[in-house]
């Protein structure tokens, strides 16, 4: 077994995982980087989902950095010589001109993105990226991790022993490999008080998954082989509590059982299911390019049976999940139904160049929902709920960013309940980060102390970028006071100390109460 020691070891290469090591080995620190797939950033590239983000996202409401990001991407496009701004579906430059965010990008620009903003760190050795790896296990003696092991592509071990760790799954896989207590699924209603909390908790009512895809409209037909395997199945396949079937222009709604109908292809204002996530528009090339949108549809949400800890292993999960959205390929090129009542879309195309993969499907399932440490303090949807006067913004003494979605849920694993409802703008307390029964593992991803309604809000883009961020700001600061993270959230002027570090870094505190009033009444 090779071993490598550092200061900072960051488990998982997602978005937070990949901020977190830019914010901990730009303190000085010796940090390493475990990295499972190609690409860098997780949601961003490797998931090859565009950004979800909150309403105010183009003025505030996120880390300086996050913004920097989205300014670069959109000035890549701006100064290329072929593209010019005419998106339409929403505010400012939309490359791919798509609804469901306002910086619908392909996602192998982002994973430049990301190789360029770690390379200084890579070139002056704080930072060292272990690609090809995943975790084999990990060894904990009391309240500390003390070795992480990994396994790389040759299935050589290598063992990392560190003074701090970082889970930057998107499973809080690291988490279960210390055999440290976590949540996961649904709370019972009577632990915290949420309105939408089940009376019974079930750990395996998850949040599906899906296996994007990119799809290009080619402008002329395509040689369509046999259907998948599975086809049969998914064809027939009703979603439970809905009345309509799992393919079609149905979608979920925002209430248990109902839904909403969308066009595959639109015009105009009309909301379709192409331009939801189409990141290649035609009519902001000249010459016009072939477009291009990635499927991360409900029709490809994968919901018969949980992620994680459930009946079946991970890996065939993620099978049923490609090839679920493998049989909706299938049917979008021979059955979806056509306005003039033919059936089928032999012109749309895998786009392998988009997804940096052979088949033009994501490199990693996306991941909605994480196992989350038991920390010291847990966000919970009281916390965040919107009352009668409207986005009210929270306030905690211990705040250590923000954060802002709605509580977006897809239709569950177990009990189909999905909801899309309004929040408060709030923040994230400095005891969400902080496990209970470890001292030196620090969560980075979508699984800080929160619940299961919760991470529908922050599992998105910014909070996740964020996450990352105050996880290697923390760990870093730990190591420079000598403190305990324990005693850290005990102290009040450690958490001004820390608080003054994380402003230092361009990570907002509190909202901007003018900003908010500036919103529509009915903004979410």
């Amino acid at each position: 077994m090779t071993h490598i020691d550092c200061d900072i070891a960051v488990i998982g290469a997602s978005l937070g995982g990949v901020m977190a090591a830019w914010q901990a080995a730009g303190e000085g620190r010796k940090v390493v980087l475990a990295a499972e797939f190609d690409w860098l950033g997780g949601q961003l590239t490797s998931q090859g989902v565009p950004p979800d983000e909150h309403p105010l996202i183009e003025s505030g409401g996120a880390s300086d950095s996050y913004r920097a990001m989205r300014a670069a991407l959109r000035d890549l496009y701006l100064n290329h010589p072929e593209f010019s701004d005419n998106s339409v579906m929403t505010e400012g430059c939309n490359p791919g001109d798509g609804w469901v965010s306002r910086l619908c990008i392909e996602p192998r620009l982002a994973a430049d993105y990301i190789e360029q903003l770690l390379a200084p760190l890579v070139g002056s050795g704080d930072l060292r990226i272990e690609r090809g790896v995943r975790l084999l296990g990990a060894r904990r003696e009391g309240r500390r991790i003390v070795e992480v092991q990994l396994q790389d592509s040759a299935d050589n071990a290598i063992g990392i022993r560190a003074a701090w760790f970082l889970d930057a799954t998107d499973t809080g896989a690291l988490i279960k490999a210390a055999d440290l207590p976590y949540r996961l699924g649904k709370e019972a209603h009577a632990e915290f008080g949420e309105p939408d909390a089940p009376l019974e908790a079930d750990r395996l009512d998850q949040q599906p998954v899906t296996m994007v895809m990119a799809l290009r409209r080619t402008g002329s037909d395509n040689a369509v082989g046999a259907a998948p395997p599975d086809y049969g199945f998914w064809v027939r396949h009703a979603l439970p509590h809905y009345d309509h079937l799992q393919f079609g222009e149905n979608i979920p709604g925002s209430g248990r059982g109902q839904s909403v109908k969308l066009p595959l292809f639109g015009s105009g204002d009309t909301l379709d299911m192409w331009r939801y996530r189409r990141v290649v528009c035609a009519h902001n090339w000249q010459p016009p390019r072939r477009e291009v949108s990635l499927v991360n549809w409900a029709q490809n949400d994968y919901g018969l049976h949980p992620l994680l800890d459930g009946p079946f292993g991970e890996a065939e999960v993620v099978r049923a999940a490609r090839d679920l959205s493998l049989c909706l390929l299938h049917w979008l090129r021979t059955e979806a139904p056509r306005p003039d009542g033919a059936l089928g879309y032999p012109e749309l195309a895998p786009a392998p160049d988009v997804l940096g993969s052979a088949d033009g499907l994501a490199q990693q399932v996306y991941v909605r929902e994480s196992r989350r440490i038991v920390g010291l303090e847990c966000l919970s949807q009281t916390d965040i709920a919107l009352g009668a006067a409207g986005p009210v913004p929270t306030t905690l003494a211990n705040s250590v960013g923000v954060a802002w979605y709605n509580l977006d849920i897809h239709p569950t694993c177990v009990s189909g309940h999905g909801v899309n409802a309004r929040v408060r703008p709030f923040c994230l307390p400095l005891g969400s980060f902080i496990p209970r029964d470890c001292d030196n593992l620090i969560p980075a991803c979508k699984n800080i102390g929160i619940t299961h309604l919760v991470n529908a809000c922050t599992r998105v883009h910014p909070a996740e970028w964020l996450i990352g961020e105050v996880a290697g700001l923390l760990a870093a600061f730990a190591m420079d006071s000598g403190r305990a993270l324990a005693d850290i959230h005990a102290d009040p002027s450690l958490v001004r100390r820390f608080q003054t570090r994380l402003k230092a870094a361009g990570i907002p505190l509190s909202w901007n109460g003018a900003q908010l009033a500036s919103l529509p009444h009915n903004s979410h």
